[in-house]
């Protein structure tokens, strides 16, 4: 389908809004008036960093950031985390953190991720099968956990790329095609999207009550971790753009990650418009972003799929990101669910008249996991970027 170039430029012009306001956010709470560089927590720093490149953000500001995560929050063993951070930070999101922000240094050369520590200690996280645990202990030897997931495995590939690191960039994609292929049948016949392979490669089908929520992605609840499919997806077709652009790779041999993606969004396309007004949609802007920008730069797929790509990109960025923005420039705080148990799964993010009826701070006691709205603002920030590469991608096709 062929879209008027009227529609693309209005959708490209809110999108610049978008990214120009919550960058603005983004800068007014960097300290002393807001919690970003204040707060001893690390979550104020790694999506703000993204978000504020994606947003255009000067890059100084970027690098003192990098420089206060360096300085507050770098441990002897290479990783980061400031002391007194909840296990939910410090530990549950050890590698990711880290693998967030350390895209963002390389991008700009910040010295950050050329310190020998920090790239050393990364790499012990990626298993053997290609996979990246989110957390490997606090020793020199890795701690391996029993099973590996997409949302680490594909920022660490995300971070390969950015460091021109092949081999790791490649096994990770490896890992992440193992995984839609092992999904295939449970996609094709139950409309079901497994979460975890073990280290052996195996899907982990039985979850135990409290569990689906991190365990699998349905076609009917509509609230889940969507982003699953958008963070495979947006991995995949970008080590496809640097195998055939950087790394000398010819089209057969590059296809079968570009296919894995194009598995995924397949299954996207079936998914209820309910599902685009859940936050953890977010990914998916980035995957279908990224998937429409290479099929259009190299004149791939059918126009079925580009089309497929261009409305999963255009209802996040609508439904998702756009209809949330506050106010301010920034999004809502979320209290993540960890389990499908969680009564803050009732939360609705939606704003009425600007506001959103959520606590917008931590709740004692409760076991979802507070994001600040820095995080949130960062992450949509670099998400709806690649949907506006995409776009961009295909206004200029014509």
């Amino acid at each position: 389908m062929n879209h008027a170039a009227a529609e693309l430029e209005h959708l490209l012009s809110a999108i610049r809004l978008c990214l120009a306001r919550g960058g603005r956010y983004l800068v007014s709470r960097c300290a002393p008036y807001g919690p970003i560089m204040r707060e001893p927590n690390l979550s104020y720093i790694h999506k703000a960093a993204w978000g504020m490149h994606a947003a255009g953000v000067d890059h100084a500001l970027i690098a003192r950031l990098l420089d206060w995560a360096w300085e507050h929050a770098l441990q002897p063993n290479g990783d980061f985390y400031c002391p007194g951070e909840g296990p939910e930070y410090k530990d549950g999101q050890r590698a990711y953190r880290t693998l967030t922000f350390g895209k963002v240094a390389a991008w700009i050369a910040h010295p950050l991720i050329r310190d020998e520590r920090v790239v050393g200690r990364l790499l012990q996280y990626q298993h053997a099968s290609g996979g990246c645990f989110n957390y490997i202990g606090d020793g020199p030897r890795v701690e391996e956990r029993p099973t590996l997931g997409t949302l680490n495995t594909s920022f660490f590939g995300h971070l390969m790329l950015a460091l021109g690191r092949r081999e790791e960039a490649i096994r990770a994609g490896d890992w992440l095609r193992r995984w839609v292929a092992a999904n295939a049948p449970h996609m094709a016949e139950q409309g079901v999207l497994y979460s975890n392979l073990t280290l052996d490669g195996a899907l982990v089908t039985e979850l135990a009550p409290g569990a689906r929520m991190t365990g699998l992605v349905d076609r009917r609840q509509p609230k889940q971790e969507f982003w699953q499919v958008g963070t495979t997806m947006a991995y995949l077709a970008a080590l496809y753009d640097r195998m055939r652009q950087e790394w000398g790779y010819g089209a057969d041999a590059a296809r079968p990650y570009l296919a894995s993606a194009l598995a995924l969004l397949d299954y996207e396309a079936t998914m209820p418009l309910e599902t685009y007004l859940w936050p953890s949609k977010c990914k998916v802007a980035w995957g279908a972003g990224e998937l429409l920008r290479v099929l259009v730069e190299y004149g791939l797929g059918s126009a079925e799929q580009v089309e497929l790509a261009y409305q999963a990109a255009r209802k996040t960025a609508v439904f998702t990101f756009m209809d949330n923005q506050l106010p301010h420039g920034g999004w809502s705080c979320m209290h993540y669910p960890t389990s499908e148990l969680a009564p803050e799964l009732s939360y609705d993010y939606k704003p009425l008249a600007g506001l959103v009826a959520v606590p917008d701070a931590p709740i004692p006691g409760s076991p979802t996991i507070w994001l600040p709205s820095e995080e949130i603002t960062g992450e949509f920030l670099g998400e709806i970027k690649s949907v506006e590469l995409g776009v961009q991608a295909l206004l200029e096709r014509g």
